[in-house]
């Protein structure tokens, strides 16, 4: 609310100065906030409290951007007035599936990770060769590492355990330095990670969706194949503007799809958008 009544007092104090109003999701605020200030010449805020609100706050006119998350099958945003939103998909957060690099193991789909990591699974796997196609017989060693604002934890439940919670086997709130470990010590770990550590010498599988309708085709998760959707442990994260305030905002946008901002945004767990595709963005910006 007081940032409410704030904006509301630039107005009245300084009618000629336009406040932009950034909001969305609280993942981005620790990456984001700061270069919001400081790329815009026209005392543009950032509201980063969460998805909801955000869109709450685009929809009612309170906000002129708002930067996302869309998950599958959500309509787009609205802006008051029914105004037209561009769309910049900055980053993805992404669930990275990681083992020992002596598992012979090279990809695996969500019915496989359900089984592994479900309290309510479609059929509980607890062994590697209870995975089709594995023939390795050790007890798995799962876990989960979410680090603050990574968003891991969330995606995989929503995705693969369409909303149930943990077995009581896995181990949760791992750090990044012991996913790491448990990747290249442990040949039983079938890690969750938003990526594969520095310096890992543990493996990354790819991953296929599966279910009926879905793709059975596993990708790896390199930058194109996150960014266009191929692999499905994803979920864009996308800066929706409004257009009447496209122009106004353009410095503060272009800071969005910047390396700066790209790099903010890999340090807190989050894939940007490749960078050819975050400059060709950019470069539309003056012919829009």
């Amino acid at each position: 609310m007081l940032f409410f009544i704030r904006a509301i007092l630039l107005f009245a104090v300084a009618p000629s100065a336009y406040a932009a109003v950034f909001v969305g999701s609280d993942v981005v605020s620790r990456a984001l906030t700061e270069g919001v200030a400081e790329s815009s010449a026209n005392n543009a805020t950032a509201d980063f409290s969460g998805s909801l609100p955000g869109a709450k706050a685009l929809a009612e006119g309170k906000a002129y951007a708002a930067i996302l998350f869309r998950r599958p099958g959500e309509a787009t945003p609205k802006a008051a007035g029914n105004l037209k939103l561009w769309e910049f998909p900055i980053a993805n957060a992404a669930v990275i599936v990681g083992v020992h690099r002596s598992n012979p193991i090279d990809h695996i789909d969500f019915a496989a990770l359900n089984g592994v990591f479900s309290n309510e699974p479609r059929q509980s796997m607890i062994n590697w060769n209870d995975i089709p196609g594995v023939t390795r017989s050790e007890l798995i060693t799962p876990g989960v590492c979410s680090p603050d604002r990574s968003f891991v934890r969330e995606l995989f439940q929503g995705v693969v355990l369409n909303g149930t919670s943990f077995r009581s086997e896995v181990r949760q709130n791992i750090s990044v330095e012991l996913a790491a470990d448990l990747v290249a010590s442990r040949s039983s770990a079938l890690q969750l990670m938003p990526q594969l550590p520095l310096g890992s010498v543990g493996r990354v599988l790819q991953v296929a969706d599966g279910r009926p309708g879905s793709s059975t085709t596993a990708y790896s998760p390199d930058e194109m194949n996150i960014y266009n959707g191929d692999y499905p442990l994803r979920l864009p994260l996308i800066l929706f503007v409004r257009q009447d305030k496209l122009e106004e905002l353009k410095p503060v946008v272009r800071w969005l799809l910047s390396d700066v901002a790209a790099s903010r945004l890999e340090k807190d767990g989050l894939h940007p958008t490749p960078k050819p595709i975050r400059d060709r963005f950019a470069q539309r910006l003056d012919t829009r």
